[in-house]
């Protein structure tokens, strides 16, 4: 007996994103199909202005491609109202911005704790401890990005990522 295959968490199907019109039109993406398997890492690598973070965007719901399709553990996200889209990338999608995106007047807490109270949500406490002893953050908590060095706002970044436990966390 043979083992069902496991299904993708993330698939794209015939993805474009195309930019302008005319003659200034761009197209970043044409034709992309993907599948991620859950626990994997997906790399994306190609020279600059090659289409990457377009891909990302439009994966991930922050970009809506010109056509094609994206399914994020079932669900189609492309067509998806604003509310109900912004609701899928809140609950299970984590994000880590090359800027890190980190709020200056928030500690880092408050900065990791920032997505779960948009969404009235708490962190489960044993979570949190692993994320936060993962990433060897547990005692710069109270501090603000100014106060902390970059490598320390990156992992701050990360443990937003991570502390809703989403089903895919996408980094650029």
């Amino acid at each position: 007996m043979t083992a069902e295959p496991t299904p993708p968490i993330l698939s794209a199907r015939s993805l474009s994103r195309t930019y302008g019109t005319g003659p200034a039109c761009v197209e970043a993406l044409k034709g992309v199909d993907l599948d991620v398997l859950p626990g994997t890492f997906t790399s994306i690598m190609g020279p600059s202005g090659s289409g990457k973070s377009t891909l990302v965007h439009c994966l991930s719901g922050m970009d809506r491609p010109t056509s094609g399709s994206v399914t994020l553990e079932g669900v189609q996200m492309v067509g998806m109202k604003d509310r109900a889209l912004t609701e899928l990338r809140r609950r299970r999608i984590g994000f880590v911005f090359q800027s890190f995106n980190l709020l200056p007047t928030l500690t880092a807490e408050e900065n990791i704790l920032l997505p779960l109270r948009l969404a009235h949500r708490r962190p489960q406490p044993q979570w949190w401890d692993a994320v936060i002893s993962a990433l060897g953050i547990g005692d710069r908590l109270t501090h603000r990005p100014t106060e902390l060095s970059g490598g320390q706002q990156q992992r701050v970044a990360v443990a937003r990522a991570l502390i809703g436990r989403p089903a895919v966390v996408f980094a650029d």
